[in-house]
């Protein structure tokens, strides 16, 4: 028996996720929920889904296996506990919670629940993200030094959504503090070394633009800044610089990570973004041998290799050499806009030609969340990850309001020893 998903939130963000859900091999049907009837209406029509209710409340009761959360960004933990406790498994949007205190209730409904909570970060899945992950799970990074990252989005582009959600008092909800949304850049560092943020010295940059949208008076959270840069310590002894940008004439995101033998570093190019792989090529023995340091440097240069080709999402077409053990009746279609770097290989067939969004990741968060919910495992965006990813930021906002004063991060601990954990080579327990 396939799955039945319950699509919470049906504006501008979960219909793309729809045709993935029901295109998915271990999907039955797809309902629909959303508190606006007439946009209800007009996407079951559009997508020809048969069961459609008016709220979570509602979704909750159904029969419905999983609810997938696409909602307003600060109302995901409330309504994720609550649709675990009802006995379904959650996929939610990010971020996972605006507090500490909402951090750990998650984490502790998950806990005894005993179901499946998969955050859908996209930075994780990026083919960057990708390449750089599998290069340090190898060792070709060293030790790790140094993480950078960014996601910069332009307040314009976010106009429209908050004023379909919110109505009149769109302006309270539209001054979210961008530290309270830190999962993409965050994701960019430790979805490559799986250790934590484990303090922060945080700025904000107080916004003056006429359409008034950061004022303390009108924010619900008090918040006049639109622009938030931190500076964090790692649990491995590294840092990160990690920016959040709202009022920005700067493009969207990106990542470098430097470590002692390795550096992966991304420009903006003309054509998207550029990533360089730079190394040393240093052999087992380096530091002990009886070769004099001063002539190291001649013998183990700098080696560089522009891997810009990873950032190319026109998709990737079947062929007699890429196809494996697939049929040979699939030869010529097209998973359409992933990376090759991408682990495209584990798709279902059925995605083939589907569409696909923010380079290449809808695919995999949809993929990966049937697989764990079906497997019983956790999806390497479980809920102790998310506590990662999202604990960083609410602290770095606080430090920010405190005018950069240093600050702990706590730990939300990890899984218990005997959750599995989809992709084996993850590791979880550090």
């Amino acid at each position: 028996m396939g799955l039945k998903i319950g699509v919470c939130g049906v504006g501008q963000f979960g219909p793309h996720f729809v045709p993935l859900f029901q295109k998915h091999p271990g999907v039955d049907e797809v309902y629909l929920a959303d508190v606006f009837p007439d946009r209800l209406a007009e996407q079951a029509e559009k997508f020809g889904v048969r069961k459609t209710f008016p709220d979570l409340d509602a979704l909750c009761k159904s029969d419905c296996d999983c609810i997938a959360l696409y909602t307003q960004r600060w109302m995901h933990a409330p309504q994720a506990i609550q649709a675990l406790k009802a006995g379904k498994h959650v996929y939610c949007a990010v971020p996972a919670a605006v507090t500490l205190e909402e951090i750990q209730e998650l984490v502790d409904t998950v806990k005894s629940t005993g179901l499946t909570y998969m955050l859908g970060e996209t930075s994780y899945y990026r083919a960057q993200t990708h390449y750089c992950r599998e290069r340090f799970l190898k060792g070709d990074f060293g030790r790790f030094v140094y993480g950078e990252a960014q996601y910069h989005h332009d307040m314009a582009h976010f106009y429209v959504p908050y004023m379909n959600s919110g109505g009149d008092s769109w302006k309270a909800t539209a001054s979210y503090p961008p530290m309270l949304y830190p999962t993409h850049s965050v994701a960019f560092v430790l979805g490559v070394t799986f250790r934590r943020m484990i303090e922060v010295s945080c700025f904000g940059y107080v916004d003056h633009h006429p359409d008034g949208i950061f004022d303390a008076d009108l924010s619900l959270w008090g918040n006049t800044f639109s622009n938030e840069s931190a500076l964090f310590r790692t649990s491995d002894g590294g840092m990160a610089r990690l920016n959040e940008f709202r009022r920005t004439a700067a493009g969207m995101g990106r990542m470098s990570i430097v470590g002692t033998h390795g550096t992966y570093e991304e420009q903006p190019a003309e054509r998207g973004m550029s990533g360089v792989w730079t190394w040393m090529d240093f052999p087992p023995d380096y530091g002990k041998s009886e070769i004099p340091y001063a002539e190291t440097a001649k013998l183990y240069p700098l080696k560089k290799k522009d891997v810009s080709g990873i950032h190319t999402f026109d998709g990737v077409e079947l062929t007699e050499e890429n196809i494996g053990d697939r049929s040979r009746d699939l030869i010529g279609k097209r998973f359409l806009g992933v990376s090759a770097a991408q682990p495209w290989q584990c798709l279902p067939d059925e995605f083939l030609e589907v569409p696909n969004g923010h380079d290449g990741t809808h695919v995999f968060l949809v993929h990966e969340f049937i697989e764990a919910v079906q497997a019983g495992q956790l999806s390497p965006n479980h809920v102790w990850q998310a506590a990662r990813y999202n604990a960083p930021g609410i602290v770095a906002h606080e430090s920010a309001k405190r005018d950069g004063e240093l600050m702990k991060i706590p730990d939300f601990g990890v899984p218990p020893a005997d959750w599995l954990v989809l992709d084996c080579s993850v590791p979880l327990r550090s």
